[in-house]
């Protein structure tokens, strides 16, 4: 592997997407412990050196993760494992008069979710675990990077945070209904869908979903069997399942 060429060409594309300033602040701080901050089409994001923060990034705005169509306007979109902000940011983005439930566990990656959303008003941060029932929960595997974590059960403590469900996650922010659920919960998703997913699945109208396989074997096809169930098509897009409803569904959903 040509390592040199490599590192040129994908400096060569920070340059382009990113422009001459971005590219600099990268190059300075990437490798360094410090918070930096990115202006990205007049938005302003604050970044982890040191972390995969610019890899997550890269992959929502570099890379187009969610840049496919919906097929609808969402009102209502929760963000379940919302990191330190930049997916809600890219909804809120794309559809500014969806409200945004960002949901995220971690203390540090809270903290810059709370920072990162703070000028748009329809996104509401949540420090909070989403999980098949409601209980407490604590960060597992504290050694791990901080896109990683995944939950365990535990006693209420300092470090620990509420587990909710999605039907609880509804009934505290008067959700009639939700338009999009996105999730990346590093694990969580199997608790989400072994635990009577049917009483909520009729209030969604699209799932997105990042599966994690290595974390629970037979968790993708417990996934798809809910979701197949329950109505929806299924198709995957890179390491996301995206289940929609059909169109007929989606209109009589909504009356």
């Amino acid at each position: 592997m040509n390592l040199r060429g490599t590192t040129i060409r994908n400096w060569a594309e920070r340059l382009g997407k990113y422009g001459l300033i971005n590219s600099i602040t990268l190059f300075l701080n990437q490798k360094r412990d410090r918070i930096y901050r990115l202006r990205y089409r007049g938005t302003s994001f604050l970044l982890r050196g040191r972390s995969v923060d610019f890899h997550v990034f890269n992959s929502i705005f570099g890379q187009g993760e969610y840049d496919f169509d919906i097929g609808f306007v969402p009102e209502v979109i929760v963000d379940a494992g919302a990191y330190t902000g930049f997916s809600a940011i890219y909804f809120h983005r794309r559809f500014p008069q969806a409200t945004i439930i960002a949901v995220e566990p971690e203390a540090s990656n809270f903290g810059l979710l709370v920072k990162n959303s703070g000028p748009f008003g329809n996104i509401h941060p949540l420090r909070a675990g989403v999980y098949g029932r409601d209980t407490v929960l604590s960060i597992k595997d504290k050694g791990v990077d901080k896109y990683a974590f995944s939950l365990r059960v535990s006693e209420e403590s300092e470090d620990s945070v509420p587990g909710y469900t999605v039907t609880r996650l509804m009934k505290e922010f008067g959700l009639a209904r939700i338009d999009i659920l996105k999730m990346d919960i590093e694990g969580a998703e199997h608790s989400v869908f072994m635990n009577q997913p049917e009483e909520w699945l009729p209030s969604v109208r699209m799932v997105i979903a990042e599966v994690h396989e290595h974390l629970h074997s037979g968790v993708r096809e417990l996934i798809t069997e809910k979701l197949s169930d329950a109505g929806f098509k299924i198709y995957w897009r890179g390491e996301n399942l995206i289940a929609s409803r059909p169109q007929t569904e989606d209109t009589t959903a909504r009356n």
